[in-house]
Parts: C-alpha cells; sequence; structure tokens
C-alpha cells in the first residue's frame, strides 16, 4: 500500500509540475476580450520614416546618438562639397556613414547618394557617421580629432 501511494503522490506532483511549467509560457496569461482589440496595421512604404537618431548629453551638451547610443560625428571637410560625403575608402572605414532609413525623411533631415551607391543619413544638408573607435555607448573620441583632410566634430541638433 505504501509503494501504491508514493507512486500516486510521484504522479500527482509531476501532474502539478506539469500544469505549472505550461502556465508559464508566452501568452499564459489571463486577459480581458478587451485586450484582443483589431491590430494597428503596418505603416505604408510611403510613410516618413522615423530618424534612427536620438540625443544625449556628450562633452557637455545635446548630441546626436544611433540606436546603440553611439556617437554620431559630422566632418568639416563635407562643408568643401556640399550634398556629397567626402569621407569614402578607409575614412568610411573608420567613420561608417550612417545609412538612411527608405522613404521621406521628415526636414532637416535627408539622405545623400554616396560614391558606392548607398544612402547616407544628413542633418542640415551635413552627412552623418559614427567612430570605429567609440567602443562603448556615449564616448565620443572622435570629437575635434583631425584625420582624413578635416576635423570631425559629434554632431549637434
Amino acid at each position: 500500500m505504501t509503494k501504491s501511494l508514493s507512486i500516486t503522490t510521484a504522479l500527482a506532483g509531476a501532474l502539478v509540475a506539469a500544469t505549472l511549467i505550461a502556465g508559464c509560457g508566452a501568452g499564459a496569461y489571463s486577459a480581458s476580450p478587451s485586450m484582443y482589440r483589431t491590430p494597428v496595421p503596418n505603416p505604408s512604404p510611403t510613410q516618413s520614416p522615423s530618424v534612427p537618431l536620438s540625443t544625449a548629453t556628450l562633452n557637455g551638451a545635446p548630441g546626436f546618438v544611433n540606436a546603440g547610443n553611439f556617437t554620431v560625428y559630422v566632418f568639416d571637410a563635407d562643408l568643401a562639397a556640399p550634398g556629397q560625403s567626402t569621407c569614402n575608402g578607409s575614412c568610411a572605414q573608420n567613420w561608417p556613414p550612417m545609412v538612411a532609413p527608405a522613404g521621406t525623411l521628415p526636414a532637416p533631415w535627408s539622405a545623400i547618394a554616396r560614391q558606392d551607391g548607398s544612402m547616407q543619413l544628413t542633418y542640415k544638408g551635413r552627412p552623418m557617421y559614427t567612430f570605429v573607435a567609440d567602443q562603448q555607448p556615449l564616448q565620443a573620441n572622435g570629437d575635434g580629432l583631425n584625420a582624413f583632410g578635416g576635423i570631425w566634430h559629434i554632431a549637434r541638433p
């Protein structure tokens, strides 16, 4: 009798454990019918995309950061060639251009075509870049550097 009681107890314990484990899966919660509303449709490709940058305090003032909170820069040498990037080849390997999202961007954001055919994000006409020496979010190791024919600065709103 003790043997069958311990088997019954073990089976009951396994059933309770299985029920608890099943309740831990995604969607295993109680929700009211009002939570199941018609889903919001995806925006059409003709709508303006959101700009993939935000601001953070960098070297004491607001500056642009990308989605990973890495500092975004502008290059003074680009001022001599409005509407294009002068940072290509090994420069672009060290200062990767910010890729522009597809679609129409809200002013003052825009995109320019690069030598390689990719589209680069600009702010008020200035091409935007990141810097490979920024290894951690919110670092600004490229601010004030003179490299590849010009001075690099934190991109600021």
